[in-house]
This record gives structure tokens, sequence and C-alpha cells, in this order.
């Protein structure tokens, strides 16, 4: 009996090997495939899955205990470098103004090395298996042979613990609701990546302990260890929750979805989340002078980046509409270009608007935080006069539109957080009529697209300014654009009910209407990694949006 289940076993181990060695190749084959023809296609969304699940799959292989121990070694320590560079390579790129793409070539291979190691590994194993049919252990001789010492040994046990600890305070983070830092800000959007490194940094700790696999601490460090894997996949597993509330709330506000070519063909796809959505080729003019201050604002040099369609942008959706995109860092830093996540400016010159990514003065708070910032960049200014070179810009551009090929009688205005409420003060103050001297009238404002807004909140940092413009809730009237709001469900910098107030009180003012998009377990800034679920989500609602107003 004993051995009818010892070769049931073996067999199982054998099965198991052949199906990590079957998902490496098809996620490594499928890779390739896509690096040269990425396409939205249920066939490539079913391959997001298929990466998913060779990356968990290799880890557990690993740590289960093969024959070849530095073999998991390597393959655990590959995965955790890899669910560490990946996503800041994504990030870079997909900011970086001068990438066309959006990609990272280095990416693809890191993913690709990995899918290449777990298929050898499970190679050997199978070859091991065949060759003996023996139940696959590790002789005393063998782990003398290879034995670390056990100082060394705990050393590494010691840094892999760090990490599950780590992990644990990111993951209560996620779930709770803080007064904002920045976890909330940085992990939610890249909580897939996370959950799969902890998950290595816990195999490696049994690899290095499996002859005490049994034991109360192997058991503690598995089960912390598939907890926060668990949590850091909340988010994912909620998209889908989140793309039919989005849906719903769309609809109910707009009346339904345009569609037009060269739109995203879902809210979501798992393989550019891991990949990174490719853009494609664009006109951009970079560091542009709109603006040298006098008077206060002496020594302010101003600019703005311009992203045009590569092509003809009047037979794209877009059709040479313009999208004014402001920067957040509450008040007192950020930038245009890669601090203000630029791959949405190629994304939606690609469908043939003309995007403007400008700069404004920042207040000095003569600290280490604003420090970092040029003095060229900042000064003694509150937020009337951030909205005022904001307004620099309206007139300078109102000038200029034929430089650019840009369509006045349709410009959308849009920012995050601090640009938010710039983005929405200048948009209402545009079309209230109460801000003409500063704004200049000849934008004919189509629509606003504010992300997490901070809404009366500059007084926190001590900037004062007007109250209409510190909250331009205020501005809501009858005149003013339609509007599209993004905000996450765990923001602890700006509170969702400020979002809710500014919706209401389009509800109650305004004869257009504002749709008020909800994504779920995020943080402020969680469209920071721009192929992340909720910027995907975002957008595919933005360009919609954009198309029915434009």
């Amino acid at each position: 009996m004993e051995k009818i289940k010892d070769t049931n076993m073996k067999r199982a181990e054998i099965i198991l090997s052949w199906i990590i060695l079957t998902v490496n190749f098809t996620a490594l084959a499928g890779g390739i495939a896509y690096l040269f023809k990425p396409m939205q296609y249920m066939l490539w969304n079913a391959y997001g899955y298929v990466i998913l699940l060779a990356l968990f799959g290799n880890i557990i292989f690993a740590c289960t205990g093969t024959k070849y121990r530095y073999l998991d070694y390597g393959y655990l320590l590959l995965n955790m470098i890899g669910m560490l560079l990946i996503p800041v390579l994504n990030t870079l790129a997909s900011s970086d103004v001068q990438n066309k793409t959006s990609q990272s070539l280095f990416s693809f291979f890191l993913f690709f090395a990995i899918f290449l190691y777990g298929a050898v590994s499970a190679g050997f194993q199978i070859m091991h298996q065949i060759r003996n049919f023996g139940l696959i252990c590790e002789t005393k001789n063998q782990l003398q042979s290879g034995r670390v010492k056990n100082v060394m040994r705990w050393i590494v046990v010691s840094f892999l613990l760090i990490w599950l600890l780590i992990g644990f305070y990111i993951s209560y983070i996620m779930l709770g609701r803080t007064e904002g830092n920045l976890i909330e800000m940085l992990f939610s959007e890249y909580a897939v990546f996370w959950g799969l490194l902890v998950l290595g940094a816990a195999a490696f700790i049994l690899r290095l302990r499996w002859r005490n696999k049994k034991c109360v601490f192997n058991i503690s460090v598995l089960a912390a260890g598939l907890l926060v894997f668990a949590i850091c996949m909340l988010p994912l597993a909620s998209v889908p929750f989140m793309i039919r509330n989005a849906d719903n709330d769309f609809i109910e506000a707009f009346g339904g979805k345009y569609e037009a070519k060269g739109f995203m063909k879902k809210p979501f796809s798992l393989q550019d989340y891991f990949f990174s959505i490719r853009t494609k080729d664009y006109t951009i003019k970079e560091n542009v002078l709109f603006y040298a201050g006098t008077g206060k604002d002496k020594g302010l040099r101003l600019h703005f980046d311009a992203f045009m369609p590569a092509g003809n942008g009047s037979s794209l959706p877009g059709q040479n509409s313009v999208l004014i995109r402001i920067h957040g860092g509450a008040w007192v830093v950020g930038d245009k270009g890669i601090q203000n996540y630029s791959s949405i400016n190629k994304h939606f010159a690609n469908q043939g608007y003309v995007v403007f990514d400008i700069q404004y003065g920042l207040y000095d708070r003569k600290d280490f935080i604003s420090s970092i910032v040029p003095e060229t960049k900042k000064g003694d200014f509150d937020i009337d006069d951030m909205v005022r070179h904001i307004g620099i810009f309206t007139k300078y551009l109102a000038v200029h539109a034929d430089e650019y090929g840009a369509n006045l009688d349709s410009v959308f205005i849009s920012g995050a957080s601090a640009g938010g409420q710039l983005a929405t003060a200048a948009a209402l103050g545009i079309l209230s009529g109460k801000y003409t001297d500063i704004l200049d009238e000849r934008l004919n404002v189509k629509g606003l697209i504010p992300y997490y807004p901070g809404y009366g909140l500059s007084h926190k940092i001590g900037i004062s300014g007007d109250p209409d413009l510190v909250d331009p809730t205020a501005l809501v009237d009858k005149n003013s654009p339609p509007c599209l709001i993004f905000h996450g469900t765990h923001d602890g910098v700006v509170p969702p009910e400020i979002a809710v107030r500014f919706q209401q009180a389009y509800m109650d003012k305004s004869s257009s209407p504002c749709a008020l998009l909800w994504m779920t377990l995020s943080g402020h800034g969680s469209d920071f990694y721009t192929p992340g679920y909720y910027n995907q989500v975002f957008s595919y609602y933005m360009e919609r949006f954009m198309y029915q107003f434009r």
C-alpha cells in the first residue's frame, strides 16, 4: 500500500514538473510574440493570466524542493530582483518623454529570463525523475556537500524576514485608511509585483530550511507569505467589480459609451500591466518657454511640453482638440514631463489630441522638500498666482495655437491632486466669467478631468488665495462643462468626501453631467504606475469622455 502511495506521489511530481515546463514555455513564446505584435484581444488577455500562473507556479515549484537546490536558490533570487526592477523600469519607460514606445526592453528580457529559468529548472527535474523514478530527496551527503554555514544561512533568512515584515506593513496600509504616506501613494498599483516578491522571499526561507519544513517557524513563514500575497492580489481581483461600477456610473452620467478607431479595446489588460502599454509615434516640442517673470514673478521661468499627433490629427478621434495637463505635488513640488506621467500625453497624442504639459510657479516653503525645486520654478506664490500662471499659458496658447495645430474650440483641462484643484479653478474660472482678466476666454472648455483633486486643502500647508479658487466647488454653475472625476476609495491624502461634495455641486447647479469613478483599494496617486489597473481603467473612460464632448 505504501509503495502504491509513493508511486502515485512520484507520478504527481512528474505531472507538476511538466505543467511548470509547459506554462513557462507558453509564457516565453507569448512574450516574444507580444513584443513584436501587441494586441488587446481576448487571446492576449488570457495570456496575462498565463504570465501570472508562471510566476506563481515557479515560486511554489522552487519552494517545494527539487533535486537541484542551488538552481532553486537562483530562481528565487532572480524572481525577487525581477519583481523589484520590472515595475520601476516600466514606470520610467512609460513616463520618459522621449521613449516613443513607452516600453522597456530590459523588462521584457527580465521576464524572458524568468520564464526560461523556470522552464530549464522544470526540465532538469523531469530528467532526474524519469531517470530515477524515485522519491526526490536530498541525502545527508548531498546536503553536507553544499551546506552553507549556519551563520550565513541565518543572515540570509534574517534579510528575507525583513521583506516579509515590510510586506505585512504595506498590506496593512493597503487595507486600512491612513492619513497619507508614500507607501499609499506608490504601492497599491504595484501590488501584484509586491505580492510575488514577498511570496518569493517566504519561499526562499523555506528552501533554505527545507530539512525543518514542518517546524512552527517554517509554517508561520509560509502562512505569512501566502497571506501577504493574497492581500496584494485583492486590487487585481477587484478589477471586474471596479469596471462594472465605473461602467454603470459613466453610462448613468453620460448616457452611453462612444467607440472609435484606436480606442482601448478593454478597460484592463493584464499583459499590459506586466509589459506596459505600447504607444505609437508622436511629435514633441520640449521645454518651450511661455513666461519669463517680472515684478513679483521675477526670476520665474515657466515652460511646457507639447505632444502632437505624428500624422494628420484631424483624421483621428481627437481631431486636434486640446488637452491641457497640470501636474500635482501639493503646490510645492512636482513638474511637467516624467513627474506628470507622460504616457498619458503620448496616449492622447496618438489619438489625435494636442497635449500641453505645463508648469506653474510653486510655493517656496523654504524647507527640505522645496529645496529640491529649482529657484526658477518657485517663489512666494499663492493659489491666485498659480492660477494666474496657468492663465498666462492660456493667453500664450490663444496666440500660438496655429503653430501646434491646436483646435481652441475644443479644450479639455486635467490635473492630479493639487493639479486637479488648479485645473478645476482654471476651467470653471473661464466659464464662470469671473476670472477672464487672468484666464483667456478664447479657449472653449469642453470638459474637466480632475484626478483626486485637493479642493480646499492648500491652507493645510499654509498656502492662501481667493476662496473660490482654493475650493472651486463654489464656481460650479449652469455653464460648467461636463466633468469626469477619478478618486481612490482608500485615499488618505485627499478625503473621498471632497470628490463626492464636488459631484453633488454639479448635480445641484450645473446643466452638464458629472461622473465620479471610484478606484477600489486605490490610494492617492494611484495612477503613478501608468500600465496599472487603476490608470488603465480610467484612461479607457477618459478617452470615451473626451471623444463624446470634444
